[in-house]
């Protein structure tokens, strides 16, 4: 399964599901978000990307750096502090962090001898882990902390619980542009561990409607533009795959604007 795309599109779309899974109730969870700002990295002079960097907007908040880790690499906690470290030396090299690191299972962390020149910053807080896996599940969780427990269910149990939050997200979520992209999270999520259906498949099992009925697809079928509607779905397909708009014109062989129309018309609905 991959995880990238999935955890970044989470994060960046319910940010309070961060501090959720930090053990937050949900009200601190909100607030923390709301004072943060939530950005995937690449330091351009070592090649080094980072999963997911929560930047505090205001004086006296640590610095969150976060790793997912679904396969075993025991150098996990050394690149996750060489990234900690070269943000603070590019930025602020005074500014409090916190490292953490979420494993799909606890099989997959370095072995207890591996651990040994981090331990003194774990037992300071400093780098904190977390397992899918042994996460409880909250009654009543909110939909983003709900789509993260989907990610670890069962291929059989899945798509009744994708159904479900389906379901949840357009009873609860008014605003009709987070709503999509939650929806289409969900979606996205399952396709990646279904991965033997096709996404019509999918989209007939989960009762979701296709990006070709948005209104942009119809705004350009109606113009008779079917070659750039098949560009603008493989633009959308590879933006939710973290590609910058930059890579999608060169991979597509497309006007960079052109990529960046496209994803704006995607994001208003």
């Amino acid at each position: 399964m991959i995880t990238d795309p999935i955890f970044y599109r989470l994060f960046e779309t319910s940010p309070e599901t961060f501090f959720l899974v930090l053990g937050m109730p949900a009200d601190l969870a909100a607030d923390s978000a709301a004072r943060y700002e939530y950005k995937a990295l690449e330091f351009k002079e070592t090649s080094h990307r980072v999963d997911g960097v929560f930047l505090p907007k205001e004086a006296g908040l640590p610095l969150y750096i976060l790793e997912v880790q679904f396969y075993h690499l025991p150098s996990v906690y050394a690149d996750l502090l060489t990234k900690v470290y070269t943000y603070l030396k590019q930025h602020d090299p005074g500014q409090s962090f916190c490292g953490v690191v979420l494993f799909a299972s606890r099989h997959l962390e370095p072995k207890e001898k591996e651990l040994a020149p981090y331990q003194a910053l774990m037992d300071a807080g400093l780098i904190r882990r977390f397992y899918l896996e042994e996460m409880p599940e909250l009654a009543n969780a909110p939909l983003g902390l709900s789509i993260l427990y989907l990610i670890r269910q069962t291929e059989e149990k899945a798509p009744a619980m994708a159904r479900e939050l389906v379901a949840r997200a357009r009873v609860e979520i008014e605003d009709e542009a987070l709503r999509a992209d939650l929806i289409e999270l969900i979606e996205t999520v399952i396709i990646y561990k279904l991965a033997r259906f096709s996404r019509e498949e999918i989209q007939i099992m989960l009762q979701v409607h296709d990006i070709r009925e948005t209104r942009v697809y119809q705004e350009a079928k109606e113009e008779g533009l079917k070659e750039g509607i098949e560009k603008g779905v493989a633009i959308v397909n590879l933006a939710a795959k973290k590609k910058s708009a930059a890579e999608i014109a060169a991979i597509l062989g497309v006007d960079i604007e052109l990529v960046r129309q496209v994803l704006t018309q995607v994001e208003h609905g």
